[in-house]
């Protein structure tokens, strides 16, 4: 059996049906991860209903019964961390990035064009920038920089604003399936 069909049978038989129940009958603003995405969105000034975190986005669908987009393995990963922790997980082509990478607070007028979307005004968010400007945020990633079957080094950063959330045990999740879903190897994880 093939990683993907392997991956596809753990979220179904294991991951979706746990995170279908655990997120049953609670509000949005109730579940870890996605709580602190919302409040962190709220203090910059953003609607999280209008601008959503892709962590609920991707919730949202899991709780109707809709399926999960698969893109490619590396995506694939990403969503199966994103369901279960409730974070939002972007991953990126550091073959597309130049200079150094920064997060900080986008301007007036600032954004980019997202994974099949149009233009996303990025104005108030936290964001990823580099010498070219934004290219992440933890509401979508960008086209620029968005990972494909012929990226080799990649960037996965996990969007964490809430201090319950154990950061290292996830990470450590995340690092096994990415070397038996997604053939990943030389990991490097780090907390800033």
């Amino acid at each position: 059996m093939g990683s993907y069909d392997s991956m596809q049978n753990y979220m179904n038989a294991e991951v979706l049906p746990q995170v279908r129940s655990c997120v049953e009958g609670k509000e949005w603003s109730e579940i870890p991860g996605i709580k602190g995405s919302r409040s962190a969105y709220k203090a910059f000034g953003r609607n999280p209903g209008r601008y959503r975190v892709s962590s609920e986005a991707l919730i949202r669908r899991v709780r109707r019964g809709d399926e999960l987009y698969h893109i490619n393995s590396v995506v694939d990963v990403n969503n199966l961390i994103s369901v279960k922790s409730g974070l939002s997980v972007g991953s990126y082509d550091l073959g597309q990035i130049h200079g150094a990478i920064k997060l900080r607070k986008a301007e007036h007028g600032e954004g980019y064009t997202g994974i099949g979307k149009d233009f996303l005004d990025m104005e108030n968010m936290l964001v990823l920038a580099d010498d070219d400007g934004i290219f992440g945020s933890s509401m979508s990633d960008s086209t620029r920089a968005m990972v494909t079957d012929s990226a080799s080094d990649i960037l996965v950063v996990v969007y964490c604003f809430e201090n319950d959330i154990e950061l290292e045990t996830l990470l450590c999740e995340a690092e096994k399936a990415f070397v038996q879903f997604a053939g990943v190897y030389d990991i490097d994880t780090w907390i800033a």
